[in-house]
């Protein structure tokens, strides 16, 4: 009998193309759900008919292969780290089972409203638990590895950064999951065909208030410290990239981001009876979308510049996308109950998103301290060793001396790799490429 052979899509030429294709589809598909979502209570009946409830049946089915293939692309990249380092392995199982979860639910919503013309809201509190709880779950874990890697390289500013940020978008997470429970809670138990979504109102002294203020100021706070975490990770790459496209690209995100906050509280995009509510919705609710676009595009920039096929190249294009869809994803709701529930199949990227944040910037944060704790390593062996040269101009004795620091590089390549999991990006000629640099430098001094 004929073995028949399953090859992923990821394994052929050209997996950066294919991967973009796929993340495209998934930003456009959460942009819709998400955008539709917004304004649910502005269009019941559109939502409610046979061409609503088909649309977002075709969005949850786009849900599931999507984030499948995702997770295959991400099993395949993180082979090695995952045989090295258990807890990765372990992570991405749980993952894996959390996101079936979800698409499980998502499915039965589909039935209950194809069967029932109902839904009930029992699903939307298990999707934001599963979500949610992947978020606060999988960053503070990254917010942990950072810290243990913050002592391990001698610590690093950058490293320190990000693990408060990290820690930021937990209090975030949990902030946003309670607001978000307090609402469903507001909610009827059994959504209808007949019923209009529902965003409630509470006044400024509630609890739900107070936490929703939580949840924004952490939200900016986490924001800040994660941009110039990144500003500081990137600032090596900045002359490949360019200076005034980098600052460009940072600063443009920065303001846009920020700004929304303050128009928002002068009333510019609050919500109102005129004809200009819905558009003012859908431009606000835009931000994320293109703050998470921009942010991504910093990492895409610089990954390009890269190697292709180098271990940072990778991370980063990871990052990137954890980025994009994270903002686009985390800045959506469901709690508003609409029918069918547009929004739910954006909540339910936000885990995924977190994975992908913590196996790309986990891993290109390591990788860009470890090159810098290597090149520091290579450059004082030179240093200290160059010192017998001197005076004698004996090219053998030079060439023994890179013979002994190349061995000396490779050493300590292997105890940070065996120590974080991850592969340095720096190759061997890259280390010879940087070891005939220190000796010009030696020789001019």
């Amino acid at each position: 009998m004929q073995r028949i052979k399953t090859v992923s899509i990821f394994s052929r030429s050209n997996p950066d193309k294919r991967l973009f294709a796929l993340m495209l589809v998934a930003i456009v598909v959460i942009t819709i759900d998400s955008q539709i979502g917004y304004v649910a209570d502005f269009i019941p009946e559109q939502l409610s008919s046979n061409v609503g409830v088909f649309t977002f049946v075709v969005i949850a089915v786009i849900f599931v292969i999507t984030q499948y293939l995702i997770l295959d692309y991400v099993k395949k990249s993180n082979k090695e780290a995952r045989e090295r380092v258990r807890h990765i392995s372990k992570l991405h199982t749980g993952v894996t089972v959390a996101q079936y979860l979800l698409a499980s639910v998502v499915a039965i919503v589909i039935l209950q409203i194809l069967l029932t013309q109902q839904y009930n809201t029992i699903t939307l509190y298990i999707v934001y638990a599963i979500s949610f709880g992947l978020w606060i779950l999988i960053l503070a874990l990254l917010a942990k590895a950072f810290l243990s890697w913050y002592k391990l390289s001698g610590k690093n500013v950058m490293v320190l950064i990000f693990t408060l940020s990290m820690i930021i978008y937990v209090v975030n997470g949990i902030a946003g999951l309670a607001e978000n429970f307090y609402t469903l809670g507001q909610q009827k138990k059994t959504i209808t065909s007949v019923d209009v979504a529902h965003f409630p109102e509470f006044s400024i002294e509630s609890v739900v208030s107070q936490v929703g203020i939580i949840n924004n100021i952490s939200s900016i706070a986490a924001y800040i410290l994660t941009w110039i975490g990144t500003v500081k990770m990137l600032y090596p790459y900045i002359k490949k990239l360019g200076k005034t496209k980098f600052w460009v690209i940072m600063g443009v995100t920065m303001i846009y981001y920020l700004i929304e906050y303050p128009l928002f509280v002068l009333g510019y995009f609050t919500p109102s009876e005129n004809a200009d509510a819905m558009t003012n919705i859908l431009v606000f609710s835009l931000a994320g979308l293109l703050t998470g676009i921009i942010f991504g595009a910093a990492f895409l920039s610089v990954a390009r510049t890269l190697r292709k096929g180098s271990t940072l190249r990778n991370h980063m294009i990871i990052a990137a996308y954890g980025f994009l869809l994270f903002y686009i994803a985390g800045s959506s709701a469901a709690s508003q109950a609409a029918y069918p529930p547009y929004g739910v199949v954006s909540i339910s990227f936000i885990g995924l998103s977190c994975y992908l944040i913590y196996t790309g910037l986990y891993s290109s944060a390591v990788t860009v301290s470890q090159d810098t704790t290597l090149r520091i390593s290579i450059k004082k062996s030179m240093t200290e060793q160059a010192k017998f040269l001197d005076g004698m101009g004996s090219a053998h004795m030079e060439q023994e001396l890179q013979s002994t620091v190349m061995k000396i590089a490779k050493k300590q390549a292997d105890v940070l790799t065996e120590k974080t999991g991850v592969e340095s990006s720096m190759t061997e000629s890259d280390i010879k490429e940087y070891m005939a640099m220190v000796m010009n430098e030696i020789h001019k001094s």
